[in-house]
């Protein structure tokens, strides 16, 4: 009886925490709302609106209005922004363009610039060809883009391609946030449980199993909104780099070279089939030469004899003397 009763106890007990988990997070999901509109408005720099006077009507009586957002003011987004840009520049310059580029986010330090990846390959004496991916804080990322135009003019180059890309992680980042504090809160509960209600070992083990996997979901949900976050606070931009083409370099007769060295490849190949083909015929010919000769002389050897035995003269018959 005692054991049914704590069941039932316990029962209860997660089913009022899962209901105040429903509650926690649609309240958590109103003040999140509420807490990026303030922070928007500390962004901007701007006051909470104050409350306006409500409309009257022609006989002076104030008319009944839901309260609504501002006129004018823009919602609140979380975005996360992508740019990329392409642009062409002579071979010998472009190394030290991208050198430049890297030593600039570097210097900038972790906080505003992290390098992601860099990559480069080709002959800067022909054709050379790379890629820079870094991420940045958006205000020094929009100084750092404003100065490559000039950069690459002052290279000889040309920029051929710009984008632009947002994602909005507003939701995500809304529904993560109400989700980690219902989580969050119904920890906390069972913490408060586990103090406060001893029982049997049973029980104790089956709410700190509960326990182990709330906190578990905490944690993965603290980890995505984190890996949001820094999505947001810090944008991304990809460099595509490419030399300019050249009417005459080093490469211009290079179709020629090769050309030319498939046909004297050709006939060097030729050659060597042919000497390949006459070291494997002279084993052949060392061994089914003489014998050949052999076969063949011993044939006509025994066709003579055969001959010389059909040509014989056979004796003439005996004649009778008649008188």
């Amino acid at each position: 009886m005692r054991r049914f009763v704590a069941i039932m106890t316990l029962a209860l007990v997660l089913a009022a925490c899962g209901q105040a988990e429903r509650i926690e997070a649609q309240v958590a999901t109103e003040e999140a709302y509420g807490g990026m509109e303030d922070m928007a408005r500390s962004r901007a720099g701007e006051a909470a609106p104050e409350p306006s006077a409500a409309p009257v009507d022609a006989d002076g009586a104030a008319q009944n209005t839901a309260p609504s957002q501002p006129a004018g003011e823009a919602p609140v987004l979380y975005l996360a922004y992508t740019y990329g840009i392409s642009f062409e520049a002579p071979s010998q310059r472009l190394p030290g363009v991208m050198d430049r580029h890297m030593q600039a986010c570097q210097d900038a330090g972790p906080r505003l610039c992290q390098l992601i990846n860099s990559n480069r390959s080709g002959d800067p004496e022909s054709y050379i060809e790379g890629y820079i991916s870094l991420r940045g804080e958006p205000g020094w990322l929009r100084h750092f883009m404003s100065g490559i135009s000039a950069e690459v003019d002052e290279a000889g180059g040309r920029i051929t391609s710009q984008t632009t890309n947002a994602e909005d992680l507003t939701r995500q980042m809304v529904d993560t946030e109400a989700r980690l504090r219902a989580q969050t809160a119904l920890r906390d509960r069972l913490q408060q449980l586990l103090r406060s209600r001893p029982g049997r070992l049973a029980d104790l083990l089956e709410v700190e199993r509960e326990l182990a996997r709330v906190q578990g979901e905490i944690d993965a949900v603290q980890s995505t909104l984190a890996v949001m976050r820094t999505r947001v606070s810090m944008s991304e931009l990809n460099l595509s780099y490419r030399s300019a083409p050249r009417p005459v370099g080093s490469d211009t007769f290079s179709p020629l070279r090769d050309a030319l060295a498939g046909f004297i490849g050709i006939i060097v190949e030729g050659f060597a089939a042919i000497i390949t083909i006459i070291a494997a015929l002279i084993p052949i010919a060392v061994v089914v030469v003489p014998l050949s000769w052999l076969a063949l002389r011993w044939r006509r050897a025994r066709g003579g004899r055969f001959i010389g035995r059909e040509k014989a003269p056979s004796p003439p018959p005996p004649t009778s003397d008649q008188g």
